[in-house]
């Protein structure tokens, strides 16, 4: 958001070399920044590509990368970005949820691996659909459930569930 602080990794001084992973993200908004931060401390993977419909985004999140000498193409339409960004190993999906399958399956289609933003998606079909255009290309997908799998999440609800620290839960804000 517009008060939240970027921490900044300090490190990453790799150059581009033949084992590396050129990469592309869909989706620069709040999560999709985190995502480039954190990818930024993996020497072996460099941006290519910033997609976002937000001009805000768009420049927010290429002038982090041109700051860690890795300057991007900037899109506007992920088909564009796609088309034109033809030599990527992967993609990352950080769009809006409602725009997680059909961004995940034209990246799959366009030949590249997929790292996709939780939820998969808001419905059924369209999840069933990612699944399938992952097994037709034979590219790996892969959905983040950071929160399904963390421990502190189960830690959370042991406390909760089984430790009754909480009591009888009767509100819940988020």
């Amino acid at each position: 958001g517009a008060g939240m602080a970027m921490v900044h990794p300090t490190w990453v001084e790799a150059q581009p070399g033949s084992d590396d992973l050129k990469i592309a993200i869909i989706g620069a908004g709040s999560q999709g920044r985190n995502l480039i931060i954190n990818c930024l401390r993996i020497p072996a993977l460099h941006f290519a590509a910033v997609c976002d419909i937000w001009p805000y985004h768009q420049k927010y999140a290429a002038n982090i990368l041109k700051k860690y000498d890795q300057p991007v193409n900037v899109y506007a339409d992920y088909r564009h970005m796609l088309a034109e960004e033809s030599d990527l190993d992967a993609v990352i999906v950080a769009s809006p949820d409602w725009m997680h399958a059909p961004h995940t399956m034209a990246a799959l289609d366009a030949g590249h691996h997929v790292y996709c933003e939780k939820e998969m998606s808001n419905k059924i079909d369209d999840a069933r659909q990612m699944v399938l255009s992952a097994r037709r290309t034979g590219k790996h997908l892969q959905i983040g459930h950071q929160r399904r799998s963390n421990l502190r999440y189960h830690h959370g609800i042991k406390l909760i569930d089984e430790d009754k620290v909480l009591g009888r839960i009767t509100h819940v804000n988020g």
